[in-house]
């Protein structure tokens, strides 16, 4: 008779070397763990930096069957490192259910954005993993994609190159100085597009200088960046573990629009990250419709929030509107997500919400001051929902 799971919660940093080694074995028999974010190195560097970093060792009896990295925000479990990490999820043998999990640990619920699992979705939401498919090299991937496609983009680099002068493109480890300025410039764009600044809070930019000390063979940041006449056009910053790439956090100058820097930028990303035998360049999970010229579809992931219990949501769901309901709440969702993660004290919750109601207000004047304070009541409930044990 199988013996009943039981979760043990301690320190990433007091894993054993028998529990390191079941890691990394357990990551290298499933593809779908493949991904950076389930390189021990990863969820070692999020832990010293992420408020209320934890791992749940699961045992059956004596012998350990997997591991559920996490952060806790209140009586809510969030993905380790979360809003930064992408793809989340178990690392376990088959047979370890993730709503049992929960339960063991007292949570009431545990949102995700990218949960890898091959569990059936119930109330989550299904998109995909996007991803180019390196393993035949740059000209193999070439030969998949839109043939208009790349030619307006070979016109548009020959432009960019003929109107601002010779374009280079480098794809190395970010210096402090680069990584600084890139951080800045997504902050700015972050402000611009009226987003909730995931770096205000400190702990999110720790862990990315803390990644930059990487210079493993097989883990460490790269940044992306072309330059048109020494000027920079666009960047991105990304995460290598193994033969897979993590696309990030990418940037361009507005003032360079019309010759799709980005688009320049990511395509030589790929063929360096080919040159280097990168397999697989991940662009997280299907949302934004430019991925879809890079990339297909891979395996699915999953979005929404597991509960121990039913939510409301549940019962809503077959009601007339609740396609519309349910699209808000998953925008707000993600938005209360995000200042959960980044801030797990009540204050900084506040100020998060208060400052989402604000940029709703500029996005949509015509909303009204009613409905915004509305939000904001509800927002400040939730926040406060996140922090009651």
């Amino acid at each position: 008779m199988e013996r009943a799971l039981q979760a043990r919660v301690i320190e990433v940093a007091d894993l054993g070397a028998p529990e390191r080694a079941l890691w990394n074995a357990l990551r290298d028999a499933d593809p779908l763990l493949a991904s950076p974010y389930f390189d021990l190195r990863y969820i070692e560097t999020a832990a010293d930096c992420a408020p209320g970093a934890r791992i749940a060792v699961l045992e059956r009896g004596a012998r350990i069957v997997g591991f559920l990295p996490f952060q806790r925000r209140g009586s809510v479990l969030q993905p380790l490192g979360a809003p930064l990490s992408d793809f989340h999820g178990l690392v376990a043998e088959p047979g370890v259910e993730l709503a049992q999990v929960l339960a063991l640990l007292g949570a009431e619920r545990m949102r995700f954005s990218g949960l890898v699992t091959r569990e059936p979705a119930g109330e989550l939401s299904v998109r995909h993993a996007m991803a180019a498919d390196l393993s035949n090299g740059f000209e193999a991937y070439q030969a998949g994609r839109s043939a208009a496609f790349l030619k307006d983009k070979r016109r548009r680099a020959r432009a960019l190159e003929r109107d601002h002068g010779q374009t280079v493109f480098t794809f190395e480890r970010p210096t402090p100085d680069l990584l600084a300025w890139l951080v800045a410039q997504k902050r700015d764009q972050i402000r611009r597009t009226h987003q909730h600044d995931i770096f205000a809070c400190g702990w999110t930019q720790d862990l990315l200088h803390r990644l930059a000390k990487y210079d493993d063979a097989d883990f460490c940041l790269r940044l992306a960046v072309l330059r048109a006449g020494g000027t920079i056009v666009a960047a991105e910053l990304g995460l290598t573990s193994g033969d897979r790439h993590h696309l990030w956090f990418p940037i361009y100058d507005q003032d360079f629009a019309r010759y799709s820097p980005g688009a320049l930028m990511t395509l030589e990303t790929l063929r360096a990250a080919a040159a280097l035998g990168v397999a697989r360049v991940d662009f997280g999970p299907s949302e934004e419709a430019y991925k879809e010229d890079f990339a297909q579809p891979m395996e699915p992931v999953l979005e929404g929030t597991l509960a121990v219990r039913p939510s409301l949501m549940t019962h809503l769901r077959g009601a007339p509107g609740a396609d519309r309901i349910d699209e808000v709440g998953r925008r707000l969702a993600r938005r209360l997500d995000r200042i959960s993660a980044c801030e797990p004290g009540l204050i900084g919750q506040v100020r998060g919400g208060a400052s989402f109601v604000t940029a709703l207000g500029r996005r949509h004047p015509k909303v009204g001051a009613g409905v915004g304070a509305g939000i904001g009541v509800i927002g400040l409930g939730l926040s406060i929902g996140l922090l009651a044990d």
